[in-house]
């Protein structure tokens, strides 16, 4: 209960993060045609306790028509099948696509809050312009790591595959797997920390 109220304060906080991760696997999803759908979903139903998988959605919803509304005790849902993608090269790039380009942003925005602490615009740590450069690439960072449903789509899929791409999905899956299970201990935070000092400690900005 707790840890899921930080985690939540947490998702809040860093919310623009999310945003843009959210744009970017959008973007990913649309270029290797991951299929998705609009449901209704009964207002009763948690679809935390449900597994992501076309078979087990079916039971629970139902895909709406284009302008169809839910009915009155029903809300809408919108579910992408990342195991439906059938080219393992496809799954690896809906997965592995959008963490390097979330973790390049993260950095392209730390590095020029780096530049501005090496040019003297923002001096220290921990006053309001620290925290006010620092905040843009700690937010988006903090979410670089691929979702459960996408992650778990490539683990089944690389038991399956021939495919030499297969071991460097198998460590980036068993990663964010690690990362979704410890995401009570900040390990998405420490990350993107991880990701600045990266730049920081060498530039010399941190006193």
């Amino acid at each position: 209960m707790v840890f899921g109220l930080i985690g939540l304060l947490f998702n809040i906080v860093t919310f623009p993060g999310m945003f843009v991760n959210g744009v970017i696997q959008d973007v990913f999803d649309q270029k290797y045609g991951v299929p998705s759908a609009r449901l209704a979903v009964d207002e009763n139903v948690d679809l935390d306790e449900i597994e992501r998988t076309q078979e087990a959605m079916a039971k629970v919803s139902r895909v709406l028509d284009d302008g169809e509304e839910p009915g009155p005790d029903e809300r809408v849902e919108y579910f992408t099948n990342h195991a439906a993608v059938e080219q393992y090269r496809d799954l690896f790039g809906v997965v592995v696509g959008p963490f390097v380009v979330t973790t390049v942003v993260g950095l392209v925005l730390f590095a020029a809050f780096v530049t501005l602490g090496l040019a003297g615009v923002v001096e220290g740590t921990g006053g309001l312009a620290w925290w006010a450069g620092f905040y843009p690439g700690f937010a988006i960072s903090a979410h670089a790591f691929p979702n459960r449903e996408p992650t778990t789509a490539l683990w089944e899929r690389s038991k399956e595959t021939g495919s030499l791409l297969r071991f460097v999905g198998y460590p980036l899956v068993g990663v964010s797997m690690l990362f979704n299970a410890l995401e009570f201990l900040w390990i998405d935070a420490i990350y993107a920390f991880a990701l600045f000092l990266l730049l920081a400690v060498p530039a010399g900005v941190l006193v």
